[in-house]
């Protein structure tokens, strides 16, 4: 009987391209050649394009654990729970790793500690981790984004974006942007960065490049992006006008090929009882690595839901979209009265709200809950 060792080794590559890159990463010690193939760049390039797009998810909770979630939530059935195993242990010194914050590209992770102390980027599929030492003391008012340049002749050139403001000698604070180059482990100033506004909710990254809701209450909101390849903020419009903070906005990303807003609008006084809100989400056209092809950014209106404001928590900065079946995951955060801190996960839909995860802690700090979706990579830090 013929086995994959006897084939060729040009067909044997070609066969393990095409393996999701999680089962490959556990056959990575089965022999030498293959341990050398799978850290192969041509490879791994190879394998994102081929290979059997296997999606999973992972929480980080509003007490500061990451978890693995079972299965993808793009996909969520509506009457099955959501399963939430432990902490996960593939980030090496996790077990000291105070999590603050999770930034996601590619299948790779950018985690920032509680008080800017450290920042690593973490491959969850390999287990590969990399500490970063900032260029100036990290501040606590800072934004990252994790992204690629897409015109190295190698493949994804992967970089950091930082932007923090810090006070100058005239004691004026004074916004500053640095972007650090994962390739030659070093850190340098972006010159031209003319950012006069605030970049509100958390970055999403899509085909290497980085999203935000950006503005202030005087001009409005619109979307920024950060192109990891020119090194340059384009301003791009939301689906409609934005005057107000009120109005909770958060983006998304559709399977690695859209984008999507979710709006709430509060339409009523906020000194009144009667709180009418409607729950809007809107998807982008598809948006490509090539810039050219992305000049005419448009929106449609995807879903419209009337929201009871009494019974479920707005305190939220994530969601996913499964946009065949009109369905969204939310992932919300709660803080109780004393120290009990809890994560709430609901599937939301045309006439439907269910909670299917609640998770409860008591502990000293909290923040809002974030869920991430993704495909594993073989991509090496």
């Amino acid at each position: 009987m013929t086995m994959i060792s006897d084939l060729p080794n040009d067909l044997e590559a070609e066969i393990l391209s095409r393996v999701p890159a999680k089962s490959l990463s556990r056959l990575k010690t089965t022999c030498k050649r293959w341990y050398a193939l799978f850290r192969d760049p041509k490879f791994v390039v190879k394998n994102k394009k081929l290979g059997r797009a296997v999606r999973e998810s992972i929480l980080l909770t509003n007490h500061g654990d990451v978890c693995s979630v079972a299965g993808d939530l793009h996909d969520t059935v509506v009457n099955t729970p959501i399963e939430v195993s432990g902490k996960l242990t593939s980030l090496k010194g996790s077990n000291d790793f105070d999590f603050a914050e999770i930034f996601h590209c590619d299948g790779l992770m950018l985690c920032s500690e509680l008080g800017n102390d450290r920042l690593v980027v973490w491959n969850p599929c390999t287990g590969q981790t990399r500490n970063i030492k900032a260029r100036t003391s990290f501040q606590t008012n800072q934004t990252y984004a994790l992204g690629y340049s897409t015109s190295s002749p190698s493949g994804h050139s992967y970089k950091i974006l930082r932007y923090f403001d810090y006070r100058n000698d005239q004691e004026v604070w004074v916004p500053q942007c640095e972007i650090y180059d994962l390739s030659s482990d070093s850190w340098r100033v972006l010159d031209s960065f003319p950012l006069d506004y605030i970049m509100f909710r958390d970055g999403i990254s899509l085909k290497g490049d980085t999203y935000w809701v950006a503005g202030h209450n005087e001009s409005g909101y619109f979307m920024m992006k950060f192109d990891f390849t020119t090194e340059r903020f384009v301003c791009l419009p939301l689906p409609i006008p934005i005057e107000r903070f009120e109005d909770r906005f958060v983006l998304s990303v559709v399977r690695d090929e859209k984008l999507a807003v979710l709006l709430i609008d509060d339409s009523s006084d906020y000194l009144s009882y009667d709180r009418s809100e409607a729950m809007r989400i809107w998807v982008s056209n598809k948006i490509s690595e090539d810039e050219d092809a992305n000049k005419d950014l448009s929106w449609r209106s995807d879903l419209v839901l009337e929201v009871d404001f009494d019974n479920y928590s707005k305190n939220f900065r994530s969601f996913l979209l499964d946009e065949e079946n009109k369905v969204a995951i939310l992932c919300c955060g709660i803080e109780f009265v004393g120290e009990y801190y809890t994560t709430i996960i609901y599937i939301i839909g045309e006439d439907m709200l269910k909670e299917v995860y609640t998770g409860t802690i008591t502990a000293s700090r909290s923040h809002s809950p974030l869920v991430i979706t993704y495909v594993p990579s073989l991509v090496r830090i």
